[in-house]
């Protein structure tokens, strides 16, 4: 049980489990992926965790500045992808509740999480998680977490924890500081200023993934009004939840969490205020795409580039393998000249490096780890240049960091130029978040014509300052904006769009 120490000097223990889970995909998640992803235990959490402008990392480094003496547990991440294997989840619960039950006694926990993993077993980890740690740490210590804002966040977790944060962006930019702002609401609640009093509201809405832009309408609005009510002494936070329409669970959808110190009423008041006003707006959360084939007829009018062709439906950040064919056959069909597309297929990887830099090679790319996203392409072309696929973002503040740390590795990498489209094949996915993805093998972004980004707000930190246009795809994927093509069991119904 916690000391409520008061000392200049309190017991922390710190870490978390991260994955965006889309149960629509057939194949699991497995502990191999979070291996692959960041998976740091103890010590090493501090080590690797520190400089990078994750959420965890901006918890560490205002920790660390307050003095405070960190225990560290467990911190796992893995690329968002489909639903965690029981197996994998058990193991990395166990590892975190036996590092924590090695901190002990404990001041607070601070944890990192999601909010929208879904395992075997287990449609809310979530408030599994938050519930098996109070078990451990009881309910005197205060427990502060920090969630992506397109978390399916269930009324449990608000009542397990103390204080929930998400973040206030997306493109997620601002996670570090969220980071930082969890451990000035666990600062107060050690030293006994506050009394956080949370109410949950949630308007029974799906909002696609490329309708959660928060410099876009409906959240646009949320943000700013959110923002208000903030600047008010009484209120601590305020997560404003887009949700991640493709977790078939209970609460999936968007959801509103208001903190205040020791005033419930008006924390329900002001969560009740922000539901409905995201649900006036729901019209606005309906996106309207091009096929792709006039999606690249349309850029190719368009005499400056690069125009950006969002392909969301292969959002990789939604869980999709990276592969999707549909613009890439596209921009060929159009003899496209300076065209760029990353694809993930290790396959074609494995044939272009065998050939060799400067080969002519023709095979088939893309669209071979499921049915969902086009068909492979033939296609003859030059290997421009290989890489091993490792790389620096540009970005100062980049969400790759909760992944990779300050290094992206996106195995063996091959430059293959087909035509004028320059085609980027990648052995391991990676969502489209930095322009030194393209940069480091020597395609520059500038100078494409036009460019395939796999994603569906996410590009735009890096790729909106170049762009001369956006164009939104309607392509084939696991991601489509149209979410009635996804068989839903679990879901709390009515919700619109659906009904």
């Amino acid at each position: 049980m916690s000391s409520r120490s008061r000392s200049a000097s309190p017991r922390i223990a710190i870490g978390g489990i991260l994955h965006e889970t889309h149960t629509f995909m057939e194949q699991p998640t497995t502990l191999a992926e979070f291996a692959t992803g960041s998976l740091c235990r103890g010590e090493d959490i501090l080590r690797e965790m520190r400089e990078t402008r994750s959420g965890i990392g901006g918890m560490i480094e205002a920790a660390s500045a307050s003095g405070w003496r960190l225990q560290p547990t467990l911190y796992a991440t893995a690329m968002p992808a489909g639903t965690v294997s029981e197996d994998a989840y058990q193991a990395l619960l166990t590892d975190l509740l036996d590092h924590l039950r090695g901190a002990l006694p404990l001041d607070g926990v601070l944890l990192a999480l999601h909010g929208a993993m879904v395992a075997g077993d287990e449609l809310d980890v979530e408030t599994d998680i938050v519930a098996r740690v109070r078990d451990v740490v009881g309910a005197e210590t205060p427990i502060v977490a920090l969630l992506d804002m397109h978390g399916n966040i269930s009324p449990g977790l608000v009542d397990v924890a103390d204080a929930l944060l998400a973040y206030d962006t997306n493109p997620h930019i601002d996670a570090h500081a969220r980071g930082a702002e969890a451990i000035d609401v666990m600062a107060r609640l050690l030293r006994r200023e506050i009394v956080p009093t949370a109410a949950y509201a949630r308007p029974a809405l799906l909002l696609p993934p490329q309708s959660t832009g928060t410099d876009d309408e409906p959240l646009s609005l949320l943000h700013a009004r959110a923002a208000d009510m903030e600047a008010e002494d009484a209120v601590l936070c305020i997560a404003v939840m887009a949700g991640f329409a493709y977790a078939d669970t209970p609460y999936c959808g968007a959801s509103v969490i208001v903190t205040t110190d020791n005033q419930p009423e008006l924390a329900r008041q002001y969560a009740r205020e922000l539901s409905d006003l995201l649900h006036a707006r729901r019209d606005t959360a309906l996106p309207r795409f091009l096929q792709p084939h006039a999606a690249v007829a349309q850029a190719a009018q368009i005499d400056d580039g690069p125009v950006i062709l969002v392909d969301s439906a292969d959002n990789i950040g939604g869980g999709t393998p990276g592969d999707g064919t549909e613009a890439l056959m596209a921009m060929l069909d159009h003899d496209v000249q300076e065209g760029a597309i990353v694809l993930a297929d290790a396959e074609a990887v494995a044939i272009c490096r065998a050939a060799g830099q400067g080969a002519t090679v023709t095979l088939d790319v893309g669209a071979k780890a499921d049915n969902w996203h086009g068909a492979p392409v033939r296609v003859t072309g030059r290997v421009q240049a290989l890489s091993d696929g490792v790389f620096a973002p540009e970005l100062p503040d980049n969400h790759f960091a909760a992944f990779y740390g300050n290094e992206v590795h996106m195995g063996n990498c091959v430059w293959l130029r087909v035509g004028g489209v320059n085609i980027l094949l990648t052995e391991r996915k990676t969502p489209p978040m930095d322009l030194a993805q393209l940069r480091h093998i020597g395609i520059i972004p500038e100078a494409q014509r036009m460019t395939v980004v796999k994603s569906a707000v996410a590009y735009r930190a890096a790729y909106m300052p170049i762009a001369t246009a956006v164009i939104e795809m309607d392509t084939a994927g696991l991601c489509s904006a149209n979410l009635r093509r996804f068989p839903y069991r679990h879901l709390k119904r009515p919700v619109f769009p659906l009904d």
